[in-house]
């Protein structure tokens, strides 16, 4: 019997569709990859109920055990390397992707899975001092399965790893005029698409998705810094719009527009700087993957 293990080698790549080719699947297609992957988690709930009845003969047996819908889900977690091609570009651009995972043991033991519709329902980076900037994505899939073989190759490996100097936080008062926030020692942002799916009677008596559409989209993001002299904080709170950008490498950004600070959370340690938690609630989302 072969245990697979995490130092067995494995590789995922994804190829992106528009919503009008939703849960198509790539054959003999070049993947591109995402980044330095620290984590894939894939969950498969058949959402099962025990379906009791008025009690005849059978008392206290369930007439039998269904399923309601199929919800798949995929979590990605990596460190992001220098690309071509992003993927926060299909995660925010709109688009559904083909996935797939290779678990290499030997040349005679390998799994792929696949998953296919793949949609974004949140994503959130975070990073703070002396470590590399992290990237969460949990999605939704349409379909999944495994194969022992696959006619797609994987493309160019990512180059230099973000890490934490290589980006930094600012804001502005008319989205046009920046300034970087002074003495941030931790930050996370967060986008969530509040996906519906969708699912409807067929002919074919498949209980799969039909579609998946994003409704609300939330930002927010919070960080924490050194506490500054209670002017700087006053001032912020009194804009009525604030924008938010999280510049990255290689002239990539996420911005928050048309904002509010939320919350102010100072820490007060016989040991240390006097700290604040601060938190912004975005109104849309602007980026520059494109």
């Amino acid at each position: 019997m072969v245990r697979y293990k995490g130092r067995d080698q494995i590789e995922y790549g994804h190829y992106p569709y528009t919503e009008t080719n939703y849960g198509s699947e790539a054959t003999s297609a070049t993947l591109y990859r995402i980044g330095y992957l620290t984590e894939i988690r894939p969950t498969y709930d058949p959402e099962l109920n025990r379906q009791f009845i008025l009690r005849d003969t059978d008392n206290g047996k369930p007439l039998g055990i269904y399923s309601r819908k199929t919800n798949i889900r995929l979590t990605l977690r990596w460190l992001q390397g220098e690309l071509a091609d992003y993927y926060q570009k299909t995660l925010l651009g709109g688009y559904n992707s083909y996935g797939e995972a290779k678990l290499y043991h030997s040349a005679t033991e390998k799994i792929y899975h696949k998953w296919a519709g793949l949609k974004l329902d949140t994503l959130s980076v975070r990073c703070s001092i002396g470590e590399p900037i992290t990237w969460t994505a949990e999605l939704i899939a349409q379909t999944t399965d495994t194969m022992a073989t696959t006619t797609n190759t994987y493309g160019s490996s990512p180059g230099a790893v973000w890490e934490w100097d290589d980006a930094y936080l600012q804001l502005s008062t008319n989205g046009s005029d920046w300034t970087t926030i002074p003495d941030v020692t931790d930050w996370e942002l967060r986008i969530e698409n509040s996906l519906k799916q969708n699912h409807t009677f067929n002919a074919s008596g498949e209980k799969t998705l039909q579609s998946l559409e994003e409704m609300e989209q939330r930002c927010d993001a919070r960080f924490t810094m050194y506490l500054p002299s209670d002017t700087y904080l006053a001032y912020l709170h009194d804009q009525t719009k604030l924008y938010l950008k999280l510049v990255l490498p290689c002239s990539q950004y996420i911005q928050f527009s048309e904002g509010k600070l939320s919350l102010y959370d100072p820490v007060l340690r016989p040991e240390d700087l006097v700290s604040c938690r601060v938190e912004y609630m975005g109104g849309y989302l602007e980026h520059s993957f494109t």
